[in-house]
């Protein structure tokens, strides 16, 4: 058993109370600073709370370079567009008008398809809009990741090879009206893809990169597309993160060569050719977001500066403390001292003092005072305690016999519950409560616990009643009574 009390860690002291009122001295002022502390930190508290859930509170960022197999990476989302820049109205579109074609091969294993028509288009402000299908591929080689599937996207004269039976190519003439306009763009559109940082919502980014048709030079540009993986670890406690992988942007190489160079690389009449691959390299991004344990020790670290004023709180009741348990036991050894009336200026020194609205002279008040103060600063030592208490007992020793001495640890006070009759014991004990003529007086009874008590202060006690003849025949009592 005592193996497990003393394995208790929720074991508590027992605390001595300073009166029958309180255990620990509180003041007012320590209440209101108090209170002002606890409000301020539950508001504080309730605060980092709210911006938490509602995702305010930013995350740490740490960013890193790393060769990547790009197997979170979503290649079907349409984030390539190309169209004709129609900035006027009076302009040809040539992909309307069947004078210019986009084309896509694909370079699977090191080796071309047959191009293919961009037949995914829609229709937008600015014309007609073709969407390509996106298809690369990827292989890791003595453990580096290479591209290992490319495409081309080409901009080439029309040929009927490449349309539907029931479409022609534009005319000669209309041809040569197109390339007679002053300027010919395609614009080529890539979009990115990136994570707020603050709620890890999506966020679609845009490039555009311009290429200028000309009927004798071929424009070609090299296209490296990059991405960024997304690491979120925004779980409560524990848990996996997320992974999310995107196209962030694209480098570009451009060179403007003749048109027989780009005929015989691809066997057509190509007047641009855009490369589409990927960057060996990519960006891994971890959003770090706060966890609850962040939370508390960040509210915490808060709350700790807030407390430091408590200090200030405790200083000042631990003085208030001493000075109000001084008062008192100098009430106790001068029963006059609780009419005393001090006065003092705003620098604590004392300017009027009265006794039952009499004043006193102030340099013997405080002379008196001062005296008194370490007096009894001296008896709130423990040491000077069990020190006066030893002497109790050899001024009670020098009057009493040791075997009187030792039948006290044999008496106490009964609990009488039935009516008695006859006294236990009778002693030879004379004192001035005797003169009642009570057997009572001798039997200690219920009223003998707290008789010497501060409870019973200022109580009517059994020597009010003693005869004025027979009181004045004691001296020390009348020396010492308080009148």
């Amino acid at each position: 058993m005592n193996i497990l009390k003393n394995a208790d860690l929720f074991g508590v002291p027992f605390i001595q109370s300073i009166d029958q009122k309180q255990s620990k001295y509180q003041s007012i002022f320590g209440g209101i600073l108090s209170l002002i502390i606890f409000s301020s930190s539950l508001g504080y508290a309730i605060w980092i709370l709210y911006l938490w859930q509602t995702k305010q509170m930013n995350p740490k960022i740490s960013t890193s370079k790393y060769a990547t197999d790009y197997s979170t990476l979503d290649l079907n989302q349409d984030f390539i567009k190309i169209y004709y820049w129609k900035y006027d109205n009076n302009l040809i579109d040539p992909f309307k008008t069947k004078i210019l074609l986009p084309l896509v091969i694909y370079n699977r294993q090191n080796q071309l398809t047959q191009p293919q028509l961009i037949t995914n288009n829609i229709v937008s402000s600015y014309g007609n809009t073709y969407i390509p299908k996106i298809e690369l591929g990827f292989s890791k080689i003595d453990g580096e990741m290479y591209t290992s599937g490319q495409m081309y996207i080409q901009i080439v004269l029309c040929s009927e090879v490449y349309l539907s039976p029931d479409e022609k190519c534009a005319s000669k003439e209309l041809i040569e009206e197109f390339f007679k306009q002053s300027s010919n763009i395609i614009v080529i559109q890539i979009y990115s893809t990136s994570l707020n940082s603050r709620d890890g919502s999506e966020q679609v980014g845009l490039q555009e990169f311009y290429i200028q048709i000309e009927e004798r030079f071929c424009y070609t540009m090299n296209t490296f597309l990059e991405t960024n993986l997304y690491e979120l670890q925004d779980d409560f406690l524990f848990g996996t993160s997320q992974f999310k992988e995107f196209i962030s942007g694209a480098v570009v190489q451009t060179q403007t060569s003749s048109s027989e160079y780009c005929y015989k690389a691809f066997n057509n009449d190509a007047l641009s050719i855009i490369y589409l691959g990927m960057n060996g390299n990519q960006m891994q991004t971890i959003f770090e977001y706060p966890r609850i344990g962040d939370i508390l020790a960040n509210i915490g670290s808060i709350v700790s500066l807030l407390f430091m004023s408590k200090y200030i709180i405790i200083m000042l009741n631990q003085y208030s403390l001493k000075q109000s348990i001084i008062k008192e036991m100098i009430s106790y050894y001068y029963p006059q001292f609780k009419n005393v009336c001090i006065t003092k200026n705003w620098r604590q020194k004392i300017v009027m003092v009265k006794i039952n609205q009499t004043v006193v002279d102030i340099k013997e008040f405080i002379k008196f005072y001062d005296k008194a103060q370490k007096q009894m600063i001296q008896k709130l030592s423990y040491l000077n305690l069990l020190y006066e208490i030893s002497r109790l007992y050899f001024i009670i020793r020098s009057s009493k016999c040791r075997e009187e001495l030792y039948k006290s640890h044999h008496i106490g006070i009964k609990m009488n519950f039935n009516a008695i009759n006859e006294l236990d014991g009778i002693f030879n004990y004379k004192s001035i409560c005797s003169l009642q003529s009570s057997r009572d007086n001798i039997l200690l009874n219920e009223d003998d616990a707290d008789i010497l008590s501060l409870s019973k202060k200022g109580l009517e006690n059994c020597c009010n009643i003693i005869p004025e003849e027979i009181f004045n025949e004691i001296d020390f009592y009348i020396t010492n009574k308080i009148v």
